[in-house]
């Protein structure tokens, strides 16, 4: 599949002949050929000509808009898409508890294998890090036993207490933090894990969007208003990976301080200086380049998640046997 991603701001889609050109006032930045195109994602302030809205929709080639941050906006949408089959076979595995069930178990085991490699690649000599990472071990051995999604909620929850056991160990500043708390915040470490996390289900959201699966329809986390479940489902396997991993570093290399927090009636929050610094950096990581762990290639975080949203589309679909959580590298 060929995705073309429009990511310079100002920049403009045309058609030519058999190809799509991306150009900037007078400079070309890409021809693709239409053939080699599957789907368009457009961040922030792209644009694309009339005419060529026309032929990618007669083409059946959706366009994908989101903001210069990520967060989606809408689809341009061929008469017919796959949606609806996917959509299809995605409430249906919902509807199924054995599948639903099964799934869920994937992705809790994605989050506490890499809770548990996170602590291992600190390489701290702790022994409550070492404790709390033998209990979440421990947990993660018991998964198979869950035979409801209430059991395994149980098992779940465990895990995550573990972590965050380990977290606090980790930390060269707690400046108050005890446990995970998120509504509201009560410390400067549960505020920045609180903003992380939410930017994170942003870009989760975003991609299921983009493939065409329901985001509100997920299988661990359960339906309710106003709720993207499925973003929820996804973004497990990549809290410790991506958010821990830059509070931490965040906390430990005195990048952040305690004034650069206020208390609000909502808790803790950023002053707005530190919280553009915040979130210049946390950008910054996703983009970062590392080496897939199981795919002969280069990427980044952002990548990575779209790379897993596909995979479930494949998996619901029949396309891929089973789904396989992103792990980390002890």
């Amino acid at each position: 599949m060929a995705i073309l991603y429009i990511t310079q701001q100002g920049a403009v889609l045309h058609k030519s002949g058999n190809q799509i050109i991306v150009k900037k006032e007078r400079d070309v930045l890409q021809e693709i050929p239409i053939v080699q195109l599957d789907e368009v994602v457009i961040f922030g302030n792209g644009h694309i000509t009339t005419p060529t809205m026309g032929y990618l929709l007669d083409k059946n080639i959706p366009v994908s808009f989101l903001s210069s941050q990520g967060k989606y906006k809408g689809k341009l949408q061929p008469a017919y898409a796959k949606d609806t089959l996917i959509r299809q076979r995605q409430y249906a595995v919902a509807s199924d508890p054995p599948q639903c069930l099964e799934l869920a178990k994937c992705f809790v085991r994605g989050k506490i294998t890499n809770a548990i490699r996170f602590s291992q690649r600190q390489r701290t000599q702790n022994a409550e890090v070492k404790a709390a990472t033998h209990a979440a071990r421990q947990t993660l051995g018991k998964l198979d036993r869950a035979k409801n999604l209430e059991s395994l909620l149980g098992y779940e929850g465990s895990g995550a207490a573990a972590h965050y056991r380990a977290f606090r160990e980790l930390l060269t500043h707690d400046w108050g933090f005890t446990n995970r708390q998120f509504r509201p915040p009560p410390d400067p470490i549960n505020a920045m894990l609180s903003l992380g996390y939410t930017l994170l289900h942003n870009h989760v959201y975003t991609f299921a969007n983009v493939v065409g699966l329901d985001p509100y329809c997920g299988y661990f986390h359960q339906p309710k208003h106003g709720h993207a479940a499925l973003a929820s489902d996804l973004m497990e396997e990549f809290r410790q990976i991506i958010v821990d991993g830059y509070v931490l570093s965040l906390v430990n290399n005195n990048r952040v301080r305690p004034e650069d927090f206020e208390q609000t009636n909502k808790g803790i929050r950023f002053t707005k200086e530190a919280l553009d610094r915040f979130l210049t950096g946390y950008y910054g990581r996703m983009q970062q380049t590392f080496q897939h762990p199981t795919r002969n290639e280069k990427t980044t975080y952002l990548r990575s998640i779209e790379l897993q949203v596909r995979h479930l589309a494949r998996v619901i679909t029949g396309e891929d046997p089973e789904y396989k959580p992103f792990l980390i590298r002890a």
